[in-house]
């Protein structure tokens, strides 16, 4: 009777196939993975583009006419807005756009006697399969007053 030293060929390749199907497995997952980051990472940013944009229109600095809204498109933001620094990949302005637009007097602002509109903000970035949008409604003074809103009880 001959003793075997090792393994067989069959049993090597064997062991290399089971071993590439986890690994393929791993890889697929890690793919998947770095590509939600990637999105998350472009949300987060958007989110912090609007709420700059959201401080913006609150100060009385960005207050479009009711029914003209302020637009950026891709590749204008940074040029809009110097201060919006480019850090990473995600971070550049460049691949957002947004838009700003003056939705009017809301009714119980009317109802209350305040001077405010009422603003919809937009930032989007394109992703896999299209774009993504994100946006907030934010009040602030009515266009040409030159004045600031006044505080409002509860949230301001």
């Amino acid at each position: 009777m001959k003793v075997r030293k090792g393994l067989t060929l069959i049993e090597v390749l064997l062991a290399l196939s089971l071993l590439s199907l986890v690994l393929l497995a791993l890889n697929a997952s890690l793919v998947s993975n770095l590509g939600a980051t990637a999105e998350a990472g472009l949300r987060t940013q958007a989110v912090q583009i609007l709420n700059y944009l959201g401080r913006r229109v609150v100060a009385g600095e960005l207050l479009p006419a009711p029914g003209t809204p302020l637009v950026y498109g891709y590749g204008s933001l940074k040029q809009s807005f110097p201060e919006l620094t480019r850090e990473s990949y995600q971070a550049n302005p460049d691949l957002y756009r947004a838009s700003i637009r003056n939705l009017g007097l809301p009714s119980w602002a009317q109802s209350l006697n305040l001077p405010i509109h009422e603003y919809e903000i937009q930032v989007c970035f394109r992703k896999a399969g299209g774009e993504s949008c994100t946006r907030a409604h934010t009040f602030s003074a009515i266009p040409g007053q030159g004045e600031q809103a006044p505080p409002l009880p509860g949230i301001n």
